[in-house]
């Protein structure tokens, strides 16, 4: 009976110890610089080099987060941060600062699962956490990035690709589109994020137009010419299409024609390439619509302009010719919407 009494506490303890907010017991508990270090931090600690690494003295013994979930010990150089599911790992400097900004472990960021790691450009650094990754450089500072948008910045290489680190952090606002038909104007949440190119990275979770009625992202760029003032890319989530939405000049909406090859080539030298286009006939077929727009645009006795402020290109419109596409004719009954 003592056997199975024995037994069944020890399985009850095996149930209950995830639920415990102390650091396992690994090494003894040991004093620096008068505070008391304990458990997986102090492993972390003495694997760093106590006293001797970028932490140095801890300034607090360990203590217990106000989320219940885990420890820390803050150090003169910073932190060491354990729970259960991330273990230990110390947080120091910009990277830190942006953490403790937001709301430390009970911001959505949640625990470092990362040391601070250098990144390969050899320009910044990164640490991983629950629910997204900070990046530091010096240029841009410390911005978290999580969800759709850094998936979509992984996508083209993090801070490897043309966007390059993050220049802010997210901004969860509003966009808004009009019917050009009816006038009436429509809005839509848009969560929006800065990178070091310029570029705007975006999450639209629906409601938008122009491959955004349904969930997307995509990103915005500026354009520096004279007929086209920025471009979007926009992504849908289930769809391996895209669509890119061109901003004329005033001087882009009344070049006409013969200024087509001009804006198409602002058009592609100043934006990523989406990752989506796969065959030459898609790049093409993209000009040719450009070169449409261009020639069918005309402003009405308002002002405004009938294409839009935009003109939408879509991915999956076929490479139809050059001719068929800009010819007065042809545009007169496709109006640039040919299947």
């Amino acid at each position: 009976m003592k056997t199975l009494r024995k037994l069944a506490l020890f399985a009850a303890a095996c149930l209950a110890a995830p639920f415990l907010t102390s650091s396992p017991a690994a090494a003894a508990d040991r004093d620096f610089c008068g505070k008391t270090v304990s458990g997986a931090i102090l492993d972390k600690y003495i694997a760093m080099g106590d006293v001797s690494s970028p932490l140095k003295c801890p300034v607090t013994d360990e203590m217990t987060a106000p989320d219940g979930r885990g420890r820390y010990s803050h150090f003169q150089g910073g932190s060491i941060y354990w729970s259960a599911a991330t273990g230990a790992h110390p947080v120091w400097g910009a990277v830190r600062d942006k953490w403790q900004a937001m709301g430390w472990e009970t911001s959505a960021l949640g625990y470092p699962k990362s040391d601070e790691l250098k990144n390969a450009d050899g320009k910044g650094v990164r640490q991983e956490y629950e629910g997204g990754t900070v990046y530091w450089s010096a240029a841009t500072g410390a911005h978290p990035v999580w969800g759709k948008i850094g998936a979509t910045w992984g996508e083209y290489s993090w801070e490897n690709s043309a966007f390059g680190y993050p220049a802010s952090d997210e901004t969860d606002g509003t966009g808004s589109w009009t019917d050009v038909d009816t006038g009436q104007v429509h809005t839509y949440r848009l969560v929006t994020q800065k990178f070091a190119s310029g570029a705007t990275l975006f999450w639209i979770p629906g409601g938008a137009t122009e491959g955004c009625g349904g969930e997307c992202t995509g990103y915005e760029v500026e354009a520096p010419g004279s007929l086209v003032k920025r471009v979007r890319v926009n992504l849908p989530t289930d769809s391996d299409k895209f669509v890119l939405m061109v901003f004329p000049t005033d001087a882009g909406f009344r070049g006409g024609i013969d200024k087509a090859v001009q804006g198409w080539q602002e058009v592609w030298t100043n934006t990523p390439n989406p990752l989506r286009l796969d065959t030459t006939d898609e790049a093409e077929s993209l000009r040719e619509q450009y070169a449409c727009h261009a020639a069918y645009a005309h402003q009405d006795s308002d002002g405004s302009w009938n294409t839009g402020n935009s003109w939408d290109l879509e991915s999956d419109r076929p490479n139809v010719s050059w001719t068929y596409a800009t010819d007065a004719l042809f545009v007169a009954i496709h109006k640039c919407n040919w299947t």
